[in-house]
């Protein structure tokens, strides 16, 4: 997040995974009654389901969509996503379990970790100190801004650069807090959005959060490591990703981010990638909610994001967003988002175009 593992050895970690995940499953649940107020452990369930349904001004192929993973099926009712977890606390250790399913496991969990889809998290945390912890497992990825989750962001869809980094990542960490302010995290993982392992490297990363006060959150988050498998030549990647979050009002929230990227493609050559996004969130009614959001996303020799035809991959998006929350926890969203390039690289329906605008309506409900 030693040498090539046979295809039964793979059948069977992933047997040894999921088997993990059900007795997980069976072993927490009775302590989700078993658990008095009064104790310090506690057992939570947590998770929700978001349905949705988009539609593509692009008359779209077979119903698919490239470049939006989420949502990723055109003109379909369907899942977008359903998902369970149980979380535990002591006074010192804390372990998390997931599951999950729907379009957003099929299309971001490719390759080895396919077959693992379902699993979105399985990770302990040991409290070492009040300010010092140490975390492993599968783990929901330390870059980005927005979530794994739809319903915890602003805006339904995801920007070009949540879509073309991690959601969740393998590995280790040791967290220390500096500060009331600063909390440091550094972390070893199996790659770039990875399970299971694909090379003998190690990957590294970093994050920084800064809360200079109740309002403001800086984040910078770093990746550096061999995006490769071991079929290919080696292709070191460096990530930096910073966001900061202003509560400018309990109603309004602005976000601006920024991305940088450099790989090596042969040798000694290297190729960069940049982008920058701004969202604008402002609640007028307590169960209202209208966000705005752009980017520009800049990835012109392709190391992360390939166009369909050619190598070039630059783009930009504007998005409007409504959600209605019918419920505490049961929500209604709407969003119509543009997106444009200087080439022809949006799917229609037997041509390539400069731009596709696309509406998408959700329903989720969350526990």
């Amino acid at each position: 997040m030693g040498g090539r593992k046979a295809c039964s050895d793979q059948m069977n970690w992933t047997a040894s995974c999921r088997s993990f995940v059900i007795a997980a499953l069976v072993c927490v649940v009775p302590l989700t009654t078993a658990a008095q107020p009064s104790m310090s452990n506690s057992t939570q369930t947590f998770g929700g389901m978001t349905l949705a349904y988009s539609r593509s001004g692009n008359d779209l192929p077979e119903g698919r969509r490239l470049y939006t993973l989420q949502p990723s099926v055109n003109g379909a009712l369907g899942v977008m996503q359903v998902d369970f977890g149980l979380r535990y606390r002591s006074r010192r250790l804390q372990a998390t379990v997931a599951v999950q399913q729907g379009w957003f496991a099929d299309e971001n969990y490719t390759g080895a970790d396919f077959d693992l889809r379902y699993l979105q998290q399985a990770w302990l945390q040991y409290d070492l100190s009040a300010d010092v912890s140490i975390r492993g497992g599968v783990m929901p990825s330390h870059i980005g801004y927005e979530s794994i989750n739809e319903r915890d962001n602003l805006i339904v869809s995801r920007l070009f650069c949540s879509d073309a980094t991690p959601y969740y990542e393998t590995g280790g960490s040791l967290q220390l807090r500096l500060s009331d302010k600063i909390t440091v995290e550094g972390l070893v993982l199996n790659g770039w959005q990875r399970i299971v392992a694909v090379n003998d490297d190690p990957a590294w990363g970093s994050r920084v959060v800064w809360k200079p006060d109740t309002t403001i959150t800086v984040n910078w988050s770093t990746f550096y490591g061999n995006t490769s498998d071991r079929s290919k030549p080696e292709s070191m990647r460096f990530y930096s990703n910073i966001w900061t979050e202003w509560t400018a009002h309990p109603d309004l929230t602005l976000v601006g981010i920024v991305d940088i990227g450099r790989q090596t493609i042969t040798g000694d050559s290297a190729a960069s990638m940049w982008c920058v996004a701004a969202v604008a969130a402002y609640r007028p009614h307590r169960q209202w909610r209208v966000a705005l959001r752009a980017e520009h996303y800049s990835d012109p020799q392709s190391i992360i994001v390939r166009a369909v035809e050619g190598d070039r991959f630059v783009a930009s998006s504007i998005s409007a967003n409504v959600d209605w929350l019918a419920t505490p926890s049961t929500r209604v969203r709407a969003e119509i988002r543009r997106m444009s390039s200087p080439q022809n690289i949006f799917i229609g329906s037997d041509y390539l175009t400069a731009s596709e605008v696309f509406a998408t309506i959700t329903a989720s409900t969350s526990f």
